[in-house]
């Protein structure tokens, strides 16, 4: 009998070091889902139905190559919309939303992360941090300083948008997060509980740590059915920066519905309260 369980009892534990260790190995693929076979018309945004829009190549400091959308700002001084997506899709499946941007006359730079939709290299903490400061370096070079910048961070694009603010060589004029977590990690323990996710996980997109150092106005907006970022967690987050800010609970909303006149509204709204728009 002892024999019998000191056998069950190894099994069991090379059975738990064999997951983690294929967890571990091929962790990005469950992380990241890039769509990379969308190509035919995904390079030009008017097929889309985006007037004023055009293809832009961004280059990154380490040497990949960003698909791009870029609208200029319809007035001169207008601030910018750097919109950073989220983990599914691709630009196309967001071009209604940058149609009301522009249409309400902000510019609108929407850069592919490396590995999604066109982009060449592959999805990482530390490349999508890059590709947004390539995107930043782009604009400046465009003539639209960080100070001009509003970071639209959806989902995952609002942990990078959440370190770049925190940078003070890239401090926007705005942030703006739709469905934020505290850390990518946070988000990955509630469905693999049976694991040491952080020791595990390469890429903890710690927003919770950034945010105290955001001196940005700050909008935070949920939806409180949230099946993938739970609801909380943007809460957490929200409390966590220390300046001007506001919270916006969509209620019944769950991740990522689209922008209604509540939401769109009150980010307006906020943006001409703290300077970002002009009244």
């Amino acid at each position: 009998m002892k024999k019998t369980m000191i056998s069950f009892v190894f099994v069991v534990a090379c059975t738990y070091l064999a997951v983690a260790g294929i967890m571990y190995v091929a962790q990005r693929s469950f992380q990241y889902f890039p769509q990379q076979s969308v190509r035919t018309g995904f390079e030009d945004p008017a097929k889309f139905g985006l007037d004023g829009f055009v293809a832009a190549s961004i280059a990154t400091d380490d040497g990949e190559t960003l698909v791009s959308w870029l609208a200029l700002p319809p007035k001169p001084d207008a601030p910018v919309i750097l919109y950073m997506h989220g983990n599914a899709g691709t630009l196309g499946d967001r071009a209604e939303r940058f149609k009301v941007f522009h249409q309400e006359g902000f510019g609108v730079l929407v850069p592919s992360w490396r590995g999604y939709g066109g982009s060449t290299g592959s999805p990482t903490e530390v490349g999508f941090v890059e590709d947004g400061r390539a995107a930043m370096k782009f604009l400046q070079q465009k003539g639209m300083p960080a100070s001009r910048v509003i970071l639209f961070g959806e989902s995952l694009g609002s942990g990078v948008a959440t370190q770049l603010a925190a940078d003070p060589d890239s401090s926007p004029q705005a942030v703006v997060l739709e469905a934020p977590f505290t850390s990518t990690a946070d988000v990955a323990r509630k469905r693999y509980w049976f694991l040491p996710v952080n020791l595990l996980m390469k890429d903890q997109y710690r927003s919770i740590d950034f945010a105290p150092k955001v001196t940005a106005p700050v909008f935070v907006f949920h939806g409180t059915a949230d099946r993938i970022v739970p609801y909380a967690q943007g809460r957490r987050l929200y409390q966590a920066f220390t300046g001007p800010k506001e919270f916006l609970s969509m209620n019944g909303n769950g991740h990522i519905d689209p922008l209604t006149e509540v939401s769109w509204g009150a980010i307006k709204t906020f943006l001409k309260a703290n300077g970002a728009v002009s009244k």
